[in-house]
Parts: structure tokens; C-alpha cells; sequence
């Protein structure tokens, strides 16, 4: 496709949730919210819904570098993509080569420091057994984008100017290919809110199933999954359709920032034609708006209902990107004789932020319990814990206050006058109104005066 590119690659900068909020920003709506919850709700959130959080869960809060999506949140796709986020995995590979060749036959020969060429993408569960979709070039990165790397950091270890698209134009114009490649590794790590999350899960060699060069999709199997999250499929290719990608891309957050919390990007968009495009091979490809990074290839695209419509592949040099549709996804798992499906631990981790949207909060910290029992190696099932964790406590410090007591009691009174006022009128209506309970200013039957009897 004219004017595309592959969004993979490495990266590092700091985590971040493209369009959302600060951390701060988040726990002030956080705060506003328990406290125009409260006053209906009244006491209701007891002392016990807090115990079994864990302290220095909660604690980890603060420490985690930026934000996941709001739970809280009054739009319906960031809190999708927080429902599909555990299901998110980062994909890193590295190659070890020894040298370039140009077309001319010269040999350039890399330094040691850049004889090992790491790739970047993401790839995301459709089963909660450990089958993974992602894109094909991310695990296997093919000769040019093995040049392009390698170029790139010989340029930087020689102290010349170096960027991505110079190292690119040099391979197209020398027509550059790697030289002794001797191995391809391949590690992949879910997402994981805060330090030691990231640090229970330091990564997996995974198996590849299958690799769809034409399609450009990829299956991956994790040995040794059960219960993981998962994400459902949805067909519908419908051109306006809001998503939400989520991927490792550097144009915002990506890997390794301090702590080594693995926290993917979110970014809002939605989805434009569908259809064959022209490239070499040809393929179906459905355009999206949403701003597209290096390192998101791979990952999923998501609706409002946190259901997959497709794998991103390509960042348009025009703005956006462009994904393979579910469709294309669903050939892939049928060649290989798989079924995506979501499992247990997906639905109650959906349920348990569902009861945070209602603000049951004894509901939502039961069934994150259980997802974390379910799953222990969930990446948000703990920090949600203590985000629940921290609105219990807001909303139990504002039912300590006098005022907010008075408000309680101020609040009730009012309550009663409009009932009060509002039982008059209603009984006003009930034995006035003709056209309420019936004509009841009229005289019942045995009310009317006798007349003649009729023959």
C-alpha cells in the first residue's frame, strides 16, 4: 500500500493514556463522583468492603508511572478498552546478524553493539488457554526491516545523524539485505499495572502456530495458560463504528519506563471502509482513523463493547492506520482449528467493572477478588482492588464529616416536604379529575333521586 508502513519497532517513552487524564486529574472525578454518590446512597458502603484490599496494594497506586483507563470514566470506549487491556500482551524480538550487504556486493560488517536487532509489537488472547493474535511481521520481521534496524543502529553507534527514515531510504536505495543470521528469539509479556506485577511476569517463548504472510496475521500459543483473559470477536465492519486500539506503540507509551510497569496505549478513533486494497500480496483491510505508532502493530481494535473488530497492521503516512478485520482473523483460527472465546476470567473482571460503573463497590471488589483467584497473574485485577479500594475510603471519609451528616439530614427533610407536596396534589387529582381513577364528582348510582319505573 502506497504511503504505509509496518507500526513495528522499539521504543521508549514514558507511559502514558493517549487522551486521557493525570493520575491526580483521575482521583479528583474519582473523589466528585463518591461524593454525588454518597448522599443517596448514604451510609451504604460499610468498613468491611475495605479489608482484604491490601494496604500496600492500594499504596501501589501512587506508584504506578501513569494511569490505565479510568473505571470511572463517562465514555463507554475507554472503559472497553479497559475491560480488554489484560488480555493485551507486548511481543519482543531479536534477531542476531552479522552484517549488511548492499546490492553492489559490499559488506558492511556491524559493530557488536548492533548485531542484535530488536523488534517490537503487541499481540492480544482470543482463548484463555494461551492462543495469542498478532500481526506476521512482528515475529517475523522480514530482510528489509531486519536492514532498516540494523542500519539504524550502526548509524548510532557511529555518531551519525540516524533516524528511521533514513536508515529506510538507505535499504531501498542499496537494496540492503541482512548477513548472518544465526537467530530469531521471541519473548511475550502481558500487561501489568504497577513494579511488582511486571516483575511476576517477566515473559514466555511463545510458539508460533501459524503465519499468514498474505493476510499478515499470526497465531501464537503461551504454554502452560488456563483461565487467562481473553477477548470475544465481533464481525461487524461497519464504516463509523468508535474503537479504541491498544498497542505497545512508542508514539506515546510503550515498555520498560520506570519500574517496568507494562502499560499499552489507548486511542480513540473509528472505523472507515472495508475492502481489497491494492498491495503486493492483495489484501482486505479496513481503514481506522485512530493514530497509529510503531510498536502497535499486532494489536487489537476495540468496539464499546470491548469486542475485537480487528488486528492493526499498517500506520498510513496520511494519518491513521489500517486493520485486518475480524473476518481475516477468524481464517486463520479456522486453519488452525481454533476457537476464540472468552473464558470465566474475562467475564467476571467485565462484571467487576460494571459494578464499579454502578458504584457497588462490595460487588466490584468481590469479583475482582475472584478474578485474581481465578487468575493470579491478572495485570489489573490488583490495581483495580485498590482503586475500589481508595473510592470505599473516599466515600466513608465523607460520611465522617458534619457536614456531609447534615447534608444527609437536610437532604432526607426536603425529600419529605416534596413527597408531602406531591401526596396532595396526587390525592387532589385522584377525587377531582375525571380522567385519573375515573368520574369521581359524579354520584354513584345510589345517589340519584328515583324516577319512574320504566315498563
Amino acid at each position: 500500500m502506497t504511503g504505509a508502513t509496518h507500526p513495528s519497532g522499539s521504543g521508549h517513552a514514558p507511559v502514558m493514556v493517549t487522551g486521557g487524564a493525570s493520575l491526580p486529574g483521575m482521583r479528583l472525578r474519582r473523589y466528585a463522583i463518591a461524593l454525588a454518590l454518597a448522599v443517596p446512597a448514604g451510609l451504604g458502603v460499610t468498613a468491611s468492603g475495605v479489608p482484604g484490599a491490601g494496604t500496600a496494594t492500594a499504596a501501589s497506586v501512587a506508584a504506578v508511572p501513569a494511569p490505565v483507563p479510568d473505571p470511572l470514566s463517562p465514555e463507554p470506549l475507554a472503559r472497553a478498552a479497559l475491560v480488554a487491556m489484560p488480555a493485551v500482551w507486548r511481543v519482543e524480538v531479536t534477531t542476531h546478524l552479522a552484517g549488511l550487504r548492499t546490492r553492489d556486493g559490499t559488506v558492511i560488517t556491524l559493530p557488536s553493539g548492533a548485531r542484535s536487532v530488536g523488534r517490537e509489537g503487541t499481540a492480544f488472547g482470543v482463548t484463555p488457554d494461551g492462543y495469542l493474535i498478532t500481526a506476521a511481521h512482528v515475529v517475523q520481521p522480514s530482510a528489509a526491516d531486519l536492514a532498516e534496524a540494523a542500519y539504524g543502529q550502526y548509524l548510532a553507534l557511529a555518531g551519525k545523524p540516524h533516524s528511521t527514515a533514513i536508515a529506510a531510504r538507505w535499504v531501498r536505495a542499496n537494496a540492503a539485505t541482512p548477513l548472518g543470521v544465526q537467530s530469531t528469539q521471541r519473548v511475550v509479556r502481558p500487561v501489568a499495572a504497577g513494579p511488582a506485577a511486571a516483575r511476576e511476569n517477566p515473559g514466555v517463548t511463545p510458539r508460533v502456530v501459524d503465519a499468514d504472510s498474505a493476510r499478515d496475521i499470526a497465531l501464537l500459543k503461551v504454554p502452560g495458560l488456563v483461565n487467562a483473559p481473553s477477548l470475544g470477536l465481533d464481525r461487524g465492519t461497519d464504516s463509523g463504528t468508535p474503537i479504541a486500539t491498544i498497542g505497545f506503540g512508542d508514539g506515546g507509551p510503550v515498555a520498560e519506563p520506570e519500574g517496568g510497569t507494562l502499560v499499552p496505549s489507548v486511542r480513540m478513533g473509528a472505523m472507515e471502509r472495508t475492502g481489497e486494497v491494492d498491495d503486493e500480496p492483495r489484501r482486505v483491510l479496513t481503514f481506522i482513523t485512530n493514530d497509529v505508532h510503531t510498536g502497535d502493530s499486532g494489536g487489537p481494535a476495540v468496539d464499546r463493547s470491548g469486542r475485537v473488530r480487528g488486528v492493526v497492521l499498517i500506520r498510513r503516512a496520511v494519518g491513521g492506520g489500517a486493520m485486518a478485520p475480524t473476518d481475516e482473523i477468524l481464517r486463520v483460527l479456522d486453519r488452525a482449528g481454533v476457537r476464540g472465546w472468552e473464558g470465566r476470567t474475562q467475564l467476571t473482571y467485565r462484571e467487576a467493572l460494571d459494578r464499579v460503573a454502578r458504584f457497588d463497590l462490595d460487588g466490584a471488589l468481590t469479583d475482582l477478588r475472584r478474578t485474581l483467584a481465578g487468575y493470579p497473574a491478572h495485570g489489573l485485577a490488583g490495581y483495580g482492588i485498590a482503586q475500589v479500594a481508595e473510592l470505599a475510603r473516599a466515600r466513608l471519609a465523607l460520611a465522617g464529616e458534619p457536614w456531609y451528616r447534615g447534608g444527609l439530614v437536610a437532604a432526607g427533610l426536603t425529600a419529605l416536604m416534596i413527597a408531602g407536596v406531591l401526596g396532595v396534589l396526587l390525592w387532589k387529582a385522584v377525587n377531582r379529575s375525571p380522567g385519573v381513577l375515573g368520574p369521581r364528582d359524579r354520584k354513584a348510582p345510589f345517589d340519584q333521586e328515583a324516577g319512574p319505573d320504566e315498563h
